[in-house]
């Protein structure tokens, strides 16, 4: 557990002290507010109240009442009743068609509103109690009560609701209860219409009943708030049961469990038999010489004290909805979460845990908690956790905002890999499914009682490859096959047939990329770069071979007044020479070039810090390239290689390449060195713990068993044995030490724990061999690549401090134009040749990104320029046709765009609100021109609203200084990025 954490009453279940800290001082000051202050906020939170109050179930309220949450318990309910599954056919031809149209989420939500108000209006009437939405199905609790020992019985009428009877006790009441509900719920809503292409809905229903246990499990923190999320699941035999009864009852039927049965036999009429299973008995109606639907729930209604026990405190609330939802909820504009977008969706079953006993919900804790963390750290959303008789389900989805990426696919795969080895861990079985597609994501229910989920084709293709996933197995579709980058392998396997498909679907088995042998100077004499190999900044590196990653160094590094090859050359004491950089061996020369000396003062010469940061496609890889084949090959210094990222649980990849780039440089200059890593690191450094460093030069099929505590250790020792190895060999030769962090498409990267193991092994290294350089010995030197460094880190601070830290910024107008020309293979990257409103676009569009520019001269490449050669081949010029009619919305696939496009959908509601409204003033606009715009719900509210549009205008303005994009994407106008911004 980090520090600054602690238990919040679960095994496993942490939150920051930040957060219980924040609640007592909110305490503070509330007591000192003025009273319109307070009176005004009571309002907001009345409003905010009403509306999640609808996203949480009676019995968890009930738990809150009875002090159970307080507590921190993870099984929150012990009692009795009857449980009551109703699932609706007919959905999932509605949302394919309704996915297909423009307003196709507007119209289901209406359809699924229209549909849910009455069915949960009734089932609220009956007592029943939503636990659970499962797509289009629901799990209702009908709790076992004593209603007559309640203070307000009128001690007349049973609680059954038929005066002269007795009364049959809270368990069989409770049951009876249920089947009035299923028969009235069949009388109104049986063949709903649902006005879309005559598609109309049915209901089958399952009731079982027996002891019924709700846990609530998790914790974690999501990586966009700072507020725990926690799932509650219900479970028991009558899980089991109506898992049974449900697919025995056709449509408009109910059928009852033999538990359910035993007690209402002699109140019901009973339908016919069921020839499978005579155990088991459809429902016909009431027997109303005894009880009617009606009276029944009159009874209930008048015996339903359950708004007493309401909940109120919205800390503790907000801990069961999604932050995305709850932000809505508090603005007012929940149903702007109604959207049909495309996901990755994962279905995982799990089964080998048995919930109902004394070490089950434990178990059931430490699982949900593995699991968020898994999906937290790949910046997913975890949506459902629910248990049936096949075991547990789990429901995660990758691509809802405001976690939204361009490499969801390749995010909730490697998510899977991950939550494999919490299966095993833990000795379950676990069976996956993932699919991507476009499917309806918001709420689904009433007023009453909602939840947010997922509906679609793609969301059941989902669970019928979980199904058929062997155990610990992934299984995934086309699609996301397609849209996943080159650090995922898919291996094709026979198709299968599923239910509602009639043509076999095409399953593929991800496996996951192996470490390469090869980091450093390898034994053909050249040096393999780690960016060479890996995915960094959301692009799909892999597909690049070697030369054309140096052409990308010499393009961009011939640019004269780049900043980049500028500080470069001050640092190295020469300029830029594009002969060095080839695919042949790397001439190491025997001693220091006499002519080219690094000047004095320069990390080069004395040893020291060189930091490079700067944001995605800055030329960062270009000029650490650079640097690191000028220092090889000039000053015989020696390259050894530690990189993360763009993916969590990357320490142990940092470990290998640091014990593999510093063999190698060994074995150049010692070629006696066997040739098998591990048998040559025996040899180097014979006394250390072999088992683990033959662990961290290991294939991945052995890395993947390895446990996050493990790896640390492991990384631990290597950096141990590697500043051992390279203090003994700098007495003699000169060592450059890369190491380099990268988030990817990470939104929320200050969350993710692999940035934090990075800067430690930094400090351990700067500590341990950069700052203990002896006076007689050769310079050490260490770059550190990132995008933004730790100025609070000590070494970040010596190279501040010596002037060694470069900030990588766009490229300047000339040299834009020279990039330009040089990437369209202009003669002498001649800038005259190319039209001046071409310059223009691409400058206000990249704002002289680099690989921004690549991007937008490969999409225009397309449609808009034409590069005319003459008879010789010899380029003429270059025209630019409808250069003022480019859409920008088709260029999601980039990395200009979709990134771009990803961080607006991160924003807060009102910061997106902020955002929408100044693309619609001409010229400059004030806090009032947009409170104004807002039409605020809080009316005589200004100076809060102000103080609000205040602080978030600040939050988009910091983006948009750190995108530096969206400043020329707003000029442009939001509505070319393709974002629908209405409800």
């Amino acid at each position: 557990m980090a520090d600054g954490e602690e238990i919040l009453g679960l095994p496993g279940l942490t939150t920051t002290q930040t957060y219980e800290d924040k609640n007592s001082r909110t305490s503070d000051i509330v007591g000192e507010l003025d009273e319109r202050i307070l009176s005004w906020f009571k309002k907001r939170n009345g409003d905010t109240l009403k509306g999640a109050l609808a996203f949480i179930p009676w019995v968890l309220q009930q738990a809150n009442f009875e002090g159970s949450l307080e507590k921190g318990h993870v099984v929150i309910h012990r009692g009795s009743g009857a449980v009551v599954f109703s699932d609706a056919s007919g959905f999932t031809a509605l949302t394919e068609r309704l996915s297909k149209k423009d307003d196709g989420a507007e119209k289901l939500s209406l359809c699924l509103t229209s549909f849910f108000t009455p069915l949960i209006d009734i089932i609220n009437s009956y007592r029943g109690d939503v636990i659970k939405f499962s797509g289009d199905a629901l799990t209702i609790y009908f709790q076992a009560v004593d209603d007559t020992k309640h203070e307000k019985y009128n001690h007349v009428v049973p609680p059954h609701g038929t005066w002269g009877l007795p009364d049959l006790g809270p368990q069989a009441t409770a049951v009876l209860r249920a089947c009035a509900c299923c028969i009235e719920i069949h009388k109104r809503l049986h063949m709903f219409d649902t006005g879309v292409d005559n598609v109309r809905l049915c209901l089958h229903i399952g009731v079982g009943c027996g002891e019924v246990t709700i846990l609530q499990v998790g914790g974690r923190l999501p990586p966009e708030t700072r507020v725990p999320r926690l799932e509650y699941i219900i479970a028991g035999p009558p899980l089991e049961q109506i898992s049974i009864a449900e697919p025995l009852a056709s449509n408009g039927e109910t059928c009852l469990s033999p538990q359910a049965w035993h007690y209402v036999k002699d109140c019901v009429v009973e339908g016919s038999p069921l020839e499978e299973r005579s155990d088991f008995h459809l429902l016909l109606r009431m027997d109303e010489s005894k009880y009617t639907f009606p009276t029944i729930k009159h009874a209930a209604m008048e015996n339903d004290h359950r708004l007493d026990k309401q909940m109120t405190d919205l800390s503790k609330i907000r801990r069961y909805i999604p932050s995305a939802v709850y932000k809505q909820i508090e603005c007012g504009t929940l149903t702007y979460v109604n959207e049909m977008r495309h996901i990755s969706t994962i279905f995982i079953n799990g089964s080998g845990l048995d919930i109902m006993s004394e070490k089950g919900p434990s178990i059931a804790q430490e699982l949900m908690s593995s699991v968020q963390q898994c999906c937290y750290q790949h910046e997913g959303t975890l949506n459902k956790f629910l248990i049936d008789d096949k075991g547990m389900l789990f429901l995660l989805v990758f691509g809802l905002p405001p976690l939204v990426h361009t490499d969801d696919p390749t995010r909730a795969v490697l998510a899977c890999f991950d939550m494999v080895k919490v299966f095993k861990k833990l000795q379950l079985i676990g069976k996956f499914g993932v699919t991507t597609g476009r499917s309806y994501c918001g709420v689904c229910g009433s007023a009453r009682r909602m939840e947010y989920t997922v509906l679609g084709d793609c969301v059941n293709l989902s669970a019928r490859l979980m199904a058929n996933a062997p155990p610990n197995g992934i299984l995934c579709d086309d699609i996301t096959r397609k849209r996943s980058t080159t650090e995922i392998i898919y291996n094709a396997l026979a198709p299968i047939r599923v239910k509602g498909k009639e043509k076999p679907i095409e399953i593929f088995q991800p496996v996951k990329k192996e470490f390469s042998n090869n980091i450093g100077l390898n034994r053909r004499g050249t040096i393999s770069f780690p960016w060479h190999q890996n995915a960094f900044g959301g692009m799909s590196s892999g597909g690049l071979s070697v030369s054309e990653f140096q052409d990308g160094v010499i393009r961009l590094c011939s640019i004269k007044s780049w900043s980049g090859i500028s500080r470069a050359s001050e640092l190295l004491g020469a300029g830029f020479r594009k002969e060095i950089h080839s695919d042949k061996a790397v001439p190491v020369p025997s001693e220091p070039s006499a002519g080219s000396k690094p000047p004095k003062g320069s990390p080069f010469c004395d040893g020291g810090v060189v930091v490079i940061e700067g944001a995605t496609g800055t030329g960062k890889i270009e000029m650490a390239e650079h640097m690191v084949v000028h220092s090889i090959t000039t000053f015989r210094m020696f390259p050894v290689f530690g990189t993360m990222g763009p993916r969590p649980g990357d320490s142990l990849r940092l470990s290998c390449e640091m014990l593999r780039s510093t063999i190698g440089i060994f074995r150049k200059t010692n070629p006696t060195l066997p040739e098998d890593d591990f048998e040559a690191l025996r040899h180097l450094s014979p006394s250390r713990r072999m088992d683990l460093l033959q662990q961290a030069l290991g294939k991945n099929a052995a890395a993947s068993e390895l446990t996050m505590e493990k790896a640390g250790e492991v990384l631990s020792l290597t950096v141990e044995v590697v500043v051992e190895l390279l203090s003994q060999f700098t007495k003699s030769n000169a060592v450059l030490l890369i190491m380099q962090f990268e988030y990817g498409t990470s939104l929320f990267p200050d969350k993710l724990s692999d940035q934090d193991i990075f800067w430690q092994t930094v400090n351990t290294v700067y500590n341990s061999f950069i700052k203990t350089q002896p006076p007689d010995g050769k310079p050490r030197v260490m770059m550190l690549i990132c995008r933004h460094a730790r100025d609070d880190h000590p070494a970040v601070k010596a190279a501040e401090k010596s002037n060694t830290k470069v900030s990588l910024k766009g490229l300047e107008d000339q040299g834009i134009a020279e990039y330009m020309s040089s990437y369209l293979n202009l003669p002498d990257a001649d800038s005259n040749l190319i039209p001046t409103p071409l310059r223009l676009f691409v400058s206000e569009v990249t704002l002289g990104n680099p690989l921004y520019i690549r991007e937008t001269i490969d999409q225009l490449r397309e449609h808009h320029i034409q590069v005319n050669e003459g008879a010789g081949g010899q380029v003429k010029n270059v025209e630019c046709k409808d250069i003022d009619k480019v859409n920008v919305s088709q260029w999601g696939h980039t990395a200009m765009i979709g990134n771009t496009v990803c961080a607006l959908e991160a924003l807060d509601p009102l910061e997106a609100a902020v955002l929408k409204m100044s693309t619609c003033f001409m010229g400059p606009f004030t806090l009032g021109d947009l409170a104004a715009s807002t039409s605020s719900r809080w009316a005589e509210s200004t100076h809060f609203d102000f103080l609000r549009l205040f602080q978030a205008r600040g939050t988009v303005q910091n983006l948009s200084s750190k995108l530096g994009l969206l400043l020329a994407l707003l000029f442009m106008g939001v509505e070319s990025l393709g974002i629908d911004w209405s409800p």
